[in-house]
């Protein structure tokens, strides 16, 4: 299998550097010290060593520390309930992984609330030929109450998340997966925001995702008939990879799946890259079938702190020309769904500019033949490291459906290379490229430019976000003195 997910690790040291770096250890007081201090020299980049004040000429030395192990951790299958009396979380559809580095090694957590659940686990040891990873999935699920396309990119495990999507109304079931791929407990706390502002529930406070294993908690338990939730996921002790995945049914019909995934932190600016608009006329007429209003693309903002916010909004659209500029006021605490509305068919990014530290998705729908019908999440995609080369996941697909690259530069263009092809991104636009699927794919870029993909089918549509490798600890600079 092949998967998506970036991670970039120093090199491991040469002979020659090992060989320095123990003649230091030998003519200076011990290196276990120098290690020791190291850990608070770390950001600086520099650590000073005693010499002897008579042989100011001992030249500095760079050391470069090993690389440690990296892992992504995937979402896992589509959940639904069991039948019965007493009906459980279950994995109702496997998911379809690709893995994309050398020498990885694919594992999954030993526990999950959901019957046959549990999230696979991809590692590249530090010993790996290779010096990135990524990672991706998809599932589709076809039962008579979940059904779609959801796809993901899988995940650099962290303290903090921020989760904007899905919902708790008639017919909308969203569920909170927490997955713990350390060696240790982790202590999580949730807070919850609407549209009347914060939620205050029970039971959110001091979850215990034990090591190896996933917690699933129904976001109906904390936040009963909600439209539009944001969650926040913090966690101490071991860190989380934290998704939500929300399904919708109009009526009686399963019309769509979506896996979100997380923000970091809030920000000033945010780039969704891509929004697509597909059979928009086919979706407003379906959506109107249970009343609900998600069927429309539309903007979910919160500002999470004591102020409000002035947002700006721009469309860029992938065929040229102006993008629709909108703004919108946000009251501190308030989930705002911002419409998007009157967009022709086709290819959007959206640029989303704020006064005050915001969080931020997008949602859009599409339909099909017969029933078939879908809904997706984007959430906003960090920008790429210029002028380095990362690794992005496609995820895996099925028969007839495909996959686009979207990439978004939001202010000075970008010579963009794919694979070896070259793509050129205009100053505040886009381009979108078709990619193979279950497939690692390399890019570099001469500018900013932030990317994601896409998946499409008849009446599905889904999407992931190509992400900036983890941090690795460069090279340290030892000096006498």
């Amino acid at each position: 299998m092949t998967t998506m997910t970036e991670t970039t690790a120093p090199a491991a040291p040469s002979t020659a550097r090992r060989g320095r770096s123990m003649l230091l250890a030998s003519g200076r007081a011990s290196l276990a010290l120098i290690a020791a201090a190291a850990a608070t020299a770390l950001a600086a980049g520099v650590l000073l060593v005693p010499g002897p004040s008579s042989a100011p000429t001992v030249p500095a030395l760079a050391v470069t520390p090993d690389r440690s192990d990296q892992s992504l951790v995937c979402a896992g299958g589509a959940l639904g309930l069991t039948r019965g009396d007493d009906p459980q979380v279950a994995v109702v559809a496997a998911e379809r992984r690709l893995s994309a580095g050398a020498g990885l090694v694919e594992g999954a957590l030993a526990a999950s609330d959901a019957v046959g659940g549990g999230a696979a686990v991809v590692t590249l040891p530090r010993e790996a030929p290779g010096e990135v990873l990524a990672a991706a999935e998809s599932v589709q699920p076809e039962t008579a109450d979940v059904a779609g396309l959801a796809a993901a990119e899988c995940l650099t495990p962290g303290r903090t998340a921020w989760l904007v999507g899905g919902a708790t109304t008639v017919g909308r079931t969203t569920w909170i997966v927490l997955s713990n791929a350390d060696d240790v407990d982790a202590a999580v706390d949730l807070s919850l925001w609407g549209d009347a502002g914060p939620i205050e529930a029970p039971g959110t406070s001091g979850l215990i995702v034990a090591a190896g294993t996933q917690r699933i908690v129904p976001l109906a338990g904390l936040a009963v008939d909600e439209g539009s939730p944001v969650v926040s996921v913090t966690s101490t002790g071991g860190s989380v990879a934290a998704t939500l995945q929300t399904t919708i049914v109009r009526g009686l019909t399963p019309s769509g799946i979506s896996i979100v995934t997380p923000i970091a932190e809030p920000a000033l600016r945010h780039v969704i890259p891509a929004l697509p608009v597909t059979a928009g006329e086919l979706v407003r007429e379906r959506s109107t079938i249970d009343g609900g209003t998600d069927g429309s693309p539309a903007l979910r903002l919160l500002a999470p702190g004591d102020e409000g916010a002035l947002v700006t909004v721009t469309l860029v659209p992938a065929a040229g020309g102006v993008g629709l500029v909108t703004e919108a006021a946000l009251e501190p605490g308030v989930v705002l769904d911002l419409p998007v509305t009157e967009l022709a068919d086709g290819e959007y990014g959206v640029v989303i500019e704020s006064t005050e530290p915001i969080v931020v998705a997008g949602r859009t729908s599409t339909a099909g033949t017969g029933d078939a019908a879908d809904v997706e999440w984007f959430t906003p995609s960090p920008a790429l490291p210029v002028g380095a080369e990362v690794l992005v996941g496609v995820a895996p697909l099925g028969p007839g459906q495909s996959a686009l690259l979207h990439l978004l530069a939001p202010a000075e263009g970008a010579e963009v290379t794919i694979d070896g092809l070259p793509v050129t991104v205009p100053p505040g636009g886009m381009a979108v490229v078709p990619s193979a699927a279950d497939a690692g794919v390399r890019i570099s870029a001469t500018g900013v430019v932030h990317v994601s993909a896409t998946y499409r089918g008849d009446g599905l549509l889904a999407g992931s976000r190509a992400l900036p490798p983890p941090s690795a600890v460069g090279a340290l600079t030892v000096l006498p003195y």
